[in-house]
């Protein structure tokens, strides 16, 4: 079907851009300002409009089919460039915004560094949401071009052009050890470190424990028992038997304190990992996003 665009209702595309955004029907009528029934006459009307369903019902709202995906980058970037002509001088204000971000914050960056964000927008921005995934950033590219998830935490950096990548932090390994393991004293040796049993965090697609790759350059292997699927189960097994586990020093540092354990360096390597915070770069320019990473930028040099 031709189409030209000035016969196109151009607030389609916000309801579009709403939709992809909320992955719900109510929801994106709530952002909007609308009823439900004007939003779901709009898909109605962008599916005969794109000759595609677009977005497919499920028990939690909608999912975005390939074709949603594809024009949604499109789209967004269309609406912010749209935005920024408006913007006579006006400035984020965070002390007055209901803005909602959506991250994914790694599980440890959700323990570490999360109760510090809620309180420092408890002071600075009350009414701003934050919504946080468990999914690894490296596995939320679609979703951060599509503009519904604002910004992602990882180890593993996007190589993409159309993605931006700063390192936030870097954590050094260290060990934990239960406070009275009866074969490791107020040191931790490679050797003891090979003849102990350890639990790890479950290797995935996205994920493998970098120790597991220096262990495999060195001709070495340790011994696992267990393997989790969360690194913040690890800590109460290791206080409740005599395994070891390999974690960032803050992690360590962290529940050494509450469940008295002891900690040593990783003998196995020294060097820092890195971790890195992304976003799409449709966000570069967007007042609010710039004003979030980097609250999140100087968070992470307190603590």
């Amino acid at each position: 079907m031709s189409v030209n665009i000035r016969n196109v209702d151009l607030n389609l595309l916000k309801v579009f851009d709403a939709i992809m955004r909320e992955k719900h029907i109510s929801r994106a009528a709530e952002r909007l300002c609308v009823s439900q029934p004007t939003v779901s006459n709009a898909l109605n009307r962008l599916r005969v409009l794109y000759e595609d369903d677009l977005f497919i019902r499920t028990a939690k709202g909608v999912t975005p089919t390939s074709k949603a995906v594809e024009i949604s980058t499109f789209i967004r970037d269309a609406i912010q460039r749209i935005e920024s002509t408006l913007d006579t001088g006006s400035e984020f204000r965070p002390e007055t915004s209901h803005r909602k971000f959506t991250v994914a914050l790694t599980d440890y960056g959700e323990l570490y560094f999360l109760p510090h964000l809620m309180e420092e927008l408890g002071k600075l921005a009350p009414d701003v949401e934050i919504v946080c995934l468990p999914t690894p950033g490296a596995m939320l590219n679609l979703e951060m071009k599509s503009g519904s998830v604002d910004l992602v935490w990882d180890w593993k950096k996007i190589d993409d052009i159309d993605f931006v990548s700063d390192k936030i932090f870097e954590d050094k390994s260290f060990c934990v050890a239960r406070k009275d393991h009866p074969d490791i004293g107020d040191s931790l040796s490679l050797e003891q470190f090979l003849q102990s049993e350890h639990v790890i965090l479950r290797p995935t697609r996205t994920h493998i424990p970098l120790i597991e790759r220096y262990l495999e350059n060195m001709g070495l292997e340790r011994k696992v028992v267990t393997e989790v699927s969360h690194v913040l189960v690890i800590p109460a097994i290791v206080a409740s038997t005599n395994l070891l586990a390999a974690m960032p020093e803050r992690l360590a540092r962290h529940f050494a304190k509450q469940l008295n354990l002891k900690i040593f360096p990783n003998p196995i390597f020294e060097k820092p990992v890195s971790v890195y915070q992304m976003w799409h770069k449709h966000f570069e320019n967007d007042e609010g996003h710039r004003w979030f990473r980097n609250l999140l930028a100087d968070l992470v040099k307190t603590f």
